[in-house]
């Protein structure tokens, strides 16, 4: 990313999610399908089978959570990405045909970099996990999975209000995470505890907003 400008920098970043709906096949004369049926050709009622089917993916009862968060919007976004796997992940782009440098892990550059990796299974996320778990004061399995991970870190017995704030926080890490991963290229690995910190003055940020009472 050092040839970019940092107003380019998104602009790749959002070039690098539309590839993950981009397959590449070699030898194959381009041409405009419809995804919405079985013909591949466009009708009215393809095309609304389509947006019916994403508007009820979109508020399955996961997502309705996520979407009660009091994050930005476009972070909101970022983590129904994750959960959907779409993700401008290494392993997603090789699958897609995208040419990678590496796949390697981005934090870590051990293993090979997934969703199930990158934000939950890598040393450095388990460790900024760790800071988050230590600071809200509970103890839990993190679940590898970024679906049953999303759905263990709201607390059964908690009101809608502060599994909201948990969601909030959730969305946080796993923000924090992926920006800090597309940022290490020019500054290098940081710090966990530094990720963390800006995880809580994030989260503060959002449920200040809307003016929830939340103790640090």
């Amino acid at each position: 990313m050092t040839s970019f400008f940092e107003w380019e920098k998104s602009l790749a970043e959002q070039l690098g999610q539309l590839l993950l709906e981009v397959r590449v096949v070699s030898g194959e004369v381009d041409g405009w399908i419809g995804k919405g049926g079985d013909s591949q050709s466009y009708s009215v009622n393809s095309a609304y089978n389509l947006v019916r089917n994403d508007k009820e993916t979109m508020f399955s009862p996961i997502f309705s959570k996520l979407w009660k968060s009091k994050a930005i919007p476009s972070t909101a976004l970022m983590a129904w990405r994750l959960l959907e796997n779409k993700l401008a992940i290494r392993v997603n782009l090789s699958r897609r045909g995208v040419l990678v440098d590496s796949s390697a892990c981005g934090l870590c550059g051990l293993v090979e970099e997934s969703c199930c990796h990158l934000f939950f299974d890598c040393s450095f996320a388990r460790r900024v996990w760790g800071l988050c778990h230590r600071w809200l004061g509970v103890s839990m399995a993190s679940h590898i999975l970024p679906k049953c991970n999303f759905d263990h870190f709201r607390l059964s017995c908690a009101s809608e209000t502060v599994n909201n704030v948990c969601t909030t926080i959730w969305v946080g890490v796993v923000s924090e995470l992926w920006k800090h991963r597309n940022i290490i290229f020019n500054r290098g690995v940081g710090d966990a505890s530094e990720v963390f910190s800006l995880v809580q003055v994030k989260v503060w940020l959002w449920v200040s907003i809307v003016s929830l009472v939340f103790l640090f």
